[in-house]
């Protein structure tokens, strides 16, 4: 789930689970039933307490063997007012928000791929 500030900044956090633990937006897998706008929503919550309403998707991509589908959130406040926490660190770690068309190093691909869709 892209999760974008009134500023147009990126949230990010590190995938501890994955080789690199480069950095990515959150996400995760669909639940038996449920949709993908569903499953954004119920992840980024899981993750780092986000709360929000309404997500939208906006693409596909295909990444390493995976769909990727892209699922949009626009906060609406700045991200210095928006307040995400680690809830689960041993998943999803060093939230930062970041600006996606100066990544701070490099970002996990499907993270990557998502966001050049975004523009």
């Amino acid at each position: 789930m892209v999760v974008r500030s009134a500023e147009g900044r990126v949230l990010v956090g590190r995938r501890v689970a994955e080789p690199g633990r480069m950095l990515a937006i959150p996400g995760g897998k669909l639940d038996p039933g449920e949709s993908v706008e569903a499953c954004a929503i119920r992840e980024l919550s899981e993750e780092t307490g986000l709360v929000v309403r309404v997500a939208r998707t906006f693409d596909a991509v295909f990444v390493a063997g995976w769909v990727v589908a892209g699922v949009l959130v626009e906060l609406g406040v700045m991200s210095r007012d928006a307040m995400p926490r680690e809830r689960e660190p041993d998943k999803f770690a060093e939230l930062a928000w970041i600006d996606p068309a100066h990544p701070p190093e490099d970002l996990f691909p499907a993270t990557a791929a998502l966001l050049a869709q975004l523009g």
